[in-house]
């Protein structure tokens, strides 16, 4: 029986992590207690969110703004603070959806936009009842 090679030392301190997502929130809303409900803020429930689901992600505190029109064919715009998490599953991927559809209402935002790969999406909150 032939002897296997040994693995490539570079594959073995190289770990692909899954596909890039993206997702954007107006930072005035991150830290202030008025947009969400219970005992923590928005920021500190997607931190939670993010490291109890996926172990590890990116914020990017430098403010980007958005520019969109509102569901009243409006201009709107905010400053945004960027969010990044790597996951290789779809199941990964819905569960971050629903996560940020509770957070459009905890937020009171009409949608939040996600990148993920080359993809764009906009993560709308459900309809009131």
């Amino acid at each position: 029986m032939p002897a296997k090679n040994p693995p490539d030392s570079d594959s073995l301190r190289v770990r692909e992590l899954g596909k890039v997502t993206v997702f954007y929130i107006p930072s005035h809303k991150l830290d202030d207690p008025r947009f969400f409900d219970g005992n923590q803020t928005a920021r500190t429930a997607i931190h939670e969110f993010l490291m109890h689901r996926y172990r590890a992600y990116t914020q990017s505190p430098t403010p980007v703004k958005g520019y969109w029109v509102d569901l009243h064919g409006q201009l709107a715009h905010d400053v945004m603070e960027r969010f990044e998490v790597s996951f290789g599953s779809e199941s990964g991927f819905d569960r971050l959806i629903d996560f940020l559809i509770e957070q459009c209402h905890c937020l009171d935002e009409d949608a939040i936009y996600v990148t993920r790969g080359e993809r764009s999406f906009l993560v709308q909150r459900k309809p009131r009842v």
